[in-house]
């Protein structure tokens, strides 16, 4: 038997949310997964069968049409974009062709970024968040040559976002000791009043990728594509070794139909009625929860129950949330904004019929 490598003795399969933890799954309210509760829109369904007469020809490995849409959308070159099967993709993409010999990332971030820096033997460092807070400064005095910063913004599972002045302090000091910031924006869809990062990055700059997922916002996680925006020079080093054709013709199709007009009309209405929804959730949880983005966390940890086991009770009525070990925060629970009356469910059961936060 041939030995894998040994990097490989250090790294644990990551965990993600999604059903499959019951037999009767279709019945189950999902919650642990952060999508839009709105999506997929209607039109997406039509470019599937739209793309069904392409099924017979090998999808454009480069995404020509999808990197155009997405060069007019925010002003930058097509030689500046690269598309991926998600972000997931684009992350091992990153540390295969920058990752050299540390990492760093938050303490209590998306388990994905150690597993593709380890994957190539780099070592990890971990940015404390004290009072489960993103310290800027604590970020850039942990910085040194040659590291690749990964920065998920807002931040997976804690929901805060960095806003600009923050993240040019971050890429100064990237700049200045040369290291690279990934900056992970799978959920800034859903900030209200986001900035636009294209704007605060420099444009000769080859110290930041921005990495961007279509699959929350638009509700299409069977659908792997995103994309990931930096100087030329560093795409064409991604380009090197991305596998060809792990876009399908579908995906592509779908991404070029979401960037434009109707994705953005989708969204904005969509992003309304979200907001309502966070409103009444924080009335009702109080200073127990806050995010900036579509998903809380909430600590549901006592003498005799952790985040695990809130899940499990909750699975008995129907409903799925994150329990948020794999991040480092093992009495805390994630939960994604959806519909009002799935939303009202949820409070119910943690805070009236049986509430899991009540001391046993």
């Amino acid at each position: 038997m041939v030995e894998p490598r040994t990097a490989l003795q250090e790294i644990e399969i990551c965990e993600h949310g999604g059903k499959g933890e019951s037999d009767n799954s279709s019945e189950i309210i999902d919650f642990s997964v952060n999508l839009n509760p709105y999506g997929p829109p209607d039109f997406v369904f039509d470019v599937i069968k739209e793309a069904m007469s392409e099924i017979n020809v090998y999808p454009d490995t480069e995404c020509s049409e999808l990197r155009a849409k997405i060069s007019r959308k925010f002003g930058c070159r097509e030689e500046e974009i690269i598309v991926g099967a998600g972000v997931s993709e684009l992350i091992r993409l990153v540390a295969l062709s920058f990752v050299k010999v540390r990492a760093l990332m938050l303490k209590h971030t998306y388990g994905e970024y150690e597993v593709a820096a380890k994957t190539v033997g780099a070592k990890i460092k971990r940015i404390e968040m004290p009072a489960l807070q993103i310290n800027p400064e604590l970020i850039v005095a942990g910085m040194k040559k040659n590291d690749v910063v990964f920065l998920c913004n807002p931040n997976n599972p804690t929901g805060q976002y960095l806003g600009k002045n923050e993240i040019e302090q971050i890429i100064a000091e990237a700049e200045r000791v040369d290291a690279l910031v990934v900056i992970d924006e799978a959920y800034v869809d859903f900030v209200k009043n986001a900035f636009s990062s294209h704007d605060v990055i420099p444009a000769a700059t080859q110290n930041v990728i921005i990495l961007r997922s279509l699959t929350k916002s638009f509700a299409i996680p069977g659908v792997r594509v995103g994309y990931a925006i930096s100087s030329a020079e560093n795409i064409r080093e991604m380009m090197k070794i991305k596998t060809p054709w792990s876009v399908s013709t579908f995906a592509e199709k779908i991404g070029i139909a979401v960037i434009g007009a109707e994705g953005d009309a989708f969204l904005v209405k969509t992003r309304e009625k979200i907001e309502r929804s966070k409103e009444r959730i924080e009335d009702a949880f109080g200073s127990a929860i806050r995010s900036d983005a579509n998903f809380y966390i909430l600590d549901v940890g006592n003498r005799n129950r952790n985040g695990r086991e809130v899940k499990r009770e909750l699975l008995k009525y129907g409903l799925l949330v994150r329990d948020c070990a794999s991040f480092g925060l093992p009495s805390y629970i994630r939960f994604s904004v959806k519909k009002d009356e799935e939303n009202e469910l949820l409070i119910h059961f943690l805070l009236e019929k049986e509430p899991v936060l009540r001391e046993q």
